[in-house]
C-alpha cells in the first residue's frame, strides 16, 4: 500500500523557513525569548494538522490509520518538548538571557566593540518647539531647561569585525538635527548603515522646558523629566522613568523591565500590543490613568497616591474612581484607601479590599480561583451580596450579615449595616473556588505612605547599555509592608 502523505512536515519546513528569514530580516527581535514562550502553540498547529488530516481520509472513505502519529513522530514530539521547557527555564533564570546574545548573531560571537563620544551640538528651539527623536537602538536621556536651545551629546558603540568597519559606520550615523517650523528633528541615523554593523547610540539632550516630546525606538531605555509639553514614546522594548511632567503621557510599549511615572500634572494612557513591562510603579498621577494590554486593562480618574504591579500582584493606595480593573493573567489585586466606584475581575488570584473611609464606593469583585477579603469600618453603609461556590463565608459584623446555604457547592451572604436600614453603597462579591471574609476595620493598622527614597545621580558621561536596566540601583516600593489583622490568612 501506497504510504499517503503528511501536510506535517512541509508545515514544519515552512516554520523552520519563516524563523531564519526573520532572524536575518530582524535580528533584534528576540526570536528565542519569543520561542521560549510560545513553543506548545508548534505542539497545537501539529496535532491540528493531523486531526485535519484523519477527517479527510475518513470523509473520502480512505481507511484510518492504526496510529495516528508514528514512533518517530512521537520521539520529534519528546524532544521539541524537553527543548521548549529547557529554553522556558534558561530564559526565567538569567543565563538564558546571556547565551541569547551569543547566539543571535555571529557578530556577538566573532566581532569587537568600539566606542565613540559623540560631540556636542547645539541648535536653537522655539519656545514651544515639538521635538521628535528617532533612535532605533539604544537608551535616550531628555531633561527640560529654562534655555531656548537644544543639546545632544552622549556616546555611541558599535560591534563590527573590524575597526575600519566601526569607523565607517560610525560617519554613517552621525547624528542629525534639523528644524523645520516649530518641529526640531534628531536622528541618529542608524538606519543608513549596512552590513553586519550593530550601532547602540545612547544621547543624553537637554531641551527648553515648555517643549512637547516625541520618542520613537526600538530597543533601549527612557528618562524624561522636566518636560511641561505633552510626551509621546514609541518602542519595542524599552525600560521608561518619567519624573516631573506637566502634560499628558502616551506610552506604546510592547515590552520592558521598567516602567515608572512620578507626578505627572496630566493623565497617562499605556498602550501595546505585547506583554508591556514586568514592572510598573505609577505615582501622583493627576489626570485619568489608562492600562490597555492583551491581558490586562485598568483605568481610573486620578492617582494622588501609588500603584505597583509585577507579575504577580497589583497594590494600590489613594486612588480616586471610578476604578475599572480586569486581567486574565494569574495576579493577587490588594487596594487600599479608593473612591467613587471599583470593578474588579480576576481570573486567578487573591483579592483583598480596604476602602478606609466610611463613605463605602460601589463595589464589584470577582475572581475564578481566589479568595476575597474585604476589610471596612464597623459604621459604614452598604448593601452585601457576597457568592462563593466551594469556599466558606467569614463574617465579622454578626447577625446583620445572614448567610445561606443552597445544599449544594454554592453559599451566599447578605444583609445591610447600619440598623437593618437598606440603604448605602451596593457591595458585590464572587469567586468560584475560594472563601469570602468580611471584617471590621477601625483604622488602627492603617500604614502611613512610605517617603520617597532619593535616588543617587547618574554621572552624565557614564555608558548604558541597551540590555542594562534604566535604574538598577531603584528598588521597587512596596505599598503594604504590612497589614496585620487586615490581610493576613
Amino acid at each position: 500500500m501506497r504510504r499517503r502523505g503528511s501536510l506535517v512536515g512541509p508545515a514544519l519546513i515552512i516554520l523552520i523557513g519563516v524563523w531564519f528569514l526573520l532572524s536575518s530580516l530582524r535580528p533584534d527581535l528576540p526570536l528565542l525569548e519569543i520561542a521560549a514562550r510560545y513553543w506548545p502553540f508548534v505542539l497545537i498547529g501539529w496535532g491540528a494538522l493531523r486531526l485535519i488530516e484523519i477527517v479527510s481520509w475518513a470523509a473520502r472513505g480512505r481507511a484510518l490509520p492504526r496510529a495516528g502519529i508514528s514512533g518517530g513522530e512521537w520521539t520529534l514530539v519528546v524532544l521539541i518538548c524537553l527543548v521548549g521547557s529547557g529554553m522556558w527555564v534558561f530564559s526565567h533564570r538569567g543565563p538564558w538571557r546571556n547565551l541569547a546574545v551569543i547566539t543571535s548573531n555571529r557578530l556577538e560571537i566573532f566581532g569587537h566593540t568600539f566606542d565613540y563620544p559623540l560631540e556636542e551640538q547645539k541648535a536653537p528651539a522655539p519656545k514651544s518647539a515639538r521635538i521628535v527623536i528617532e533612535n532605533l537602538r539604544g537608551g535616550v536621556r531628555v531633561t527640560g531647561a529654562d534655555t531656548q536651545e537644544i543639546t545632544v551629546s552622549g556616546r555611541k558603540s558599535i560591534r563590527a569585525f573590524s575597526e575600519a568597519d566601526a569607523d565607517s559606520a560610525n560617519r554613517q550615523s552621525a547624528i542629525e538635527i534639523s528644524t523645520a517650523g516649530d518641529q526640531v528633528v534628531v536622528r541618529t541615523n542608524q538606519d543608513r548603515v549596512t552590513g553586519d554593523q550593530r550601532i547602540s547610540t545612547n544621547i543624553e539632550m537637554s531641551v527648553p522646558r515648555s517643549a512637547s516630546l516625541e520618542v520613537r525606538g526600538r530597543y533601549g531605555d527612557f528618562e524624561i523629566s522636566d518636560i511641561d509639553g505633552p510626551v509621546d514614546i514609541t518602542s519595542d522594548n524599552a525600560g521608561v522613568r518619567l519624573e516631573n511632567l506637566g502634560s499628558s503621557v502616551r506610552l506604546n510599549v510592547q515590552r520592558g523591565d521598567l516602567l515608572r511615572a512620578s507626578n505627572i500634572k496630566g493623565g497617562i494612557e499605556i498602550l501595546g500590543n505585547g506583554s508591556g513591562a514586568r514592572e510598573m510603579e505609577l505615582s501622583a498621577i493627576g489626570g485619568e490613568v489608562v492600562l490597555r494590554t492583551p491581558l490586562t486593562e485598568m483605568r481610573l480618574a486620578k492617582l494622588p497616591g501609588r500603584i505597583h504591579m509585577d507579575p504577580g500582584e497589583l497594590t494600590g493606595s489613594n486612588l480616586i474612581g471610578p476604578i475599572r480593573y480586569s486581567t486574565t493573567r494569574r495576579r493577587d489585586v490588594r487596594l487600599e484607601d479608593f473612591t467613587q466606584s471599583l470593578e474588579l475581575s480576576v481570573v486567578h488570584g487573591d483579592i483583598a479590599l480596604r476602602p478606609g473611609s466610611q463613605a463605602m464606593p460601589k463595589i464589584d469583585a470577582q475572581t475564578v480561583s481566589g479568595e476575597i477579603e474585604l476589610a471596612v469600618p464597623a459604621n459604614a453603609k452598604f448593601l452585601l451580596k457576597a457568592t462563593t461556590r466551594r469556599g466558606e463565608l467569614n463574617n465579622e459584623f454578626g447577625s446583620v450579615l445572614k448567610t445561606e446555604y443552597d445544599g449544594g457547592s454554592e453559599s451566599r451572604m447578605s444583609g445591610s449595616i447600619v440598623g437593618g436600614i437598606e440603604q448605602g453603597a451596593p457591595i458585590t462579591l464572587e469567586t468560584t473556588r475560594g472563601s469570602i471574609t468580611i471584617r471590621k476595620d477601625d483604622g488602627s493598622s492603617l500604614t502611613p505612605a512610605l517617603p520617597s527614597q532619593p535616588e543617587a545621580p547618574r554621572p552624565p558621561d557614564a555608558p548604558r547599555s541597551p540590555r542594562h536596566r534604566m535604574l538598577p540601583s531603584e528598588k521597587a516600593v512596596v505599598i503594604f509592608p504590612s497589614l496585620p489583622g487586615i490581610f493576613a490568612r
